[in-house]
């Protein structure tokens, strides 16, 4: 009896990893690719730092839905794990999930502190593309360098015997940080409450506008994106915690010695993974859902943009076709000269 239920467990695991993987993935691919329409075809975001911080996010966001959910999907939803056989692969997928994660958590907070300090007269003229590219450089440096130590502490691990391998951390002081800092921390629990802070911050802010001289084009942008922001942290609190507290903080305090403890450990574990990959998938249909004016953005870049493109392109080259002469019509043309 205990087998068949350790085998349903098993086989729910695997089955909400493959279906609930290629929903988000399917999703999450859309949605960015959409973002990046939008902000970058739009002249109000291509001048806005907040806005290039979140093409930036939803641009990384694609690496991370690739490398790290698509790659799930095939090591738990149908057993094929590539990282097991080469060391190389091992290294660098931990080494891009784990970078790609840190840029875009860090592109996040920079977008909510920017919205913050947008809103802040004495500090409003720090937000421009500028310093915002600037940023992300150097974001994009520091976490690559941190990368490194994935190289030197994570390979092929063969002390399970039986000539079984995993991929998973060889040293011990840095399974310490990336087990007690770097997930629970790094990628849980800091980035949640710098963007709670601060999109409270810009909410307060928002608001005060309301009472000054304000042109209303700028009041309606920073209210736009300051709901966007903020709504977007709160949902990325409630998909994010049961991931870092159950996986990084239970899990890891909890010996689970029976096989059916044990499987049910691996489900909760696979479901709270595919709602935490959830923030790198739901951020346009949260900016879709929110933002009447966002929406309106969005039909008028693919109708009045690149619809217009499509058929201005499509009539010019019907234009450009030249019939060719047959040899009769040039000899009557001839004649005539």
């Amino acid at each position: 009896m205990s087998s068949i239920n350790v085998d349903s467990y098993k086989n729910a695991t695997n089955q909400s990893t493959i279906y609930g993987g290629f929903i988000v993935f399917c999703i999450g691919m859309i949605g960015n690719i959409l973002n990046i329409s939008i902000f970058t075809s739009l002249k109000i975001f291509r001048q806005t730092s907040a806005a290039f911080y979140m093409t930036v996010t939803s641009s990384v966001n694609i690496f991370q839905l690739v490398v790290g959910l698509l790659s799930r999907i095939m090591i738990t939803g149908y057993n094929i794990d590539p990282t097991k056989a080469s060391s190389f692969i091992c290294k660098a997928r931990q080494f891009t999930l784990i970078t790609t994660m840190l840029i875009a958590f860090t592109c996040m907070c920079f977008a909510v502190i920017d919205q913050y300090l947008s809103l802040t007269n004495s500090w409003r003229h720090f937000c421009t593309v500028k310093i915002a590219s600037r940023l992300v450089i150097i974001a994009f440096i520091v976490w690559f360098l941190h990368g490194i130590t994935i190289f030197l502490y994570v390979d092929l691990d063969s002390s399970l015997g039986s000539n079984q391998t995993s991929c998973s951390v060889i040293n011990a002081g840095y399974s310490i940080y990336y087990s007690r800092f770097l997930f629970p921390i790094l990628l849980g629990f800091l980035p949640l409450i710098i963007r709670i802070i601060f999109g409270l911050l810009a909410f307060v802010n928002v608001r005060r506008l309301k009472k000054h001289q304000t042109t209303i084009v700028r009041l309606e942008h920073d209210k736009q994106l300051t709901t966007m922001v903020l709504v977007e942290v709160t949902v990325d609190v409630l998909i994010t915690l049961p991931y870092i507290i159950y996986n990084h903080i239970y899990s890891n305090s909890v010996t689970f010695y029976d096989p059916i403890s044990n499987a049910q450990d691996q489900l909760i574990i696979a479901v709270t993974r595919i709602i935490f990959y959830g923030n790198f998938a739901i951020a346009f249909y949260i900016y879709f859902c929110v933002s009447s004016r966002f929406r309106k953005q969005l039909v008028y870049v693919f109708v009045e943009i690149h619809l217009k493109r499509w058929r201005e392109r499509t009539h010019r080259n019907g234009i450009n076709q030249i019939v060719p002469q047959t040899p009769d019509i040039v000899q009557k043309t001839n004649d005539v000269n």
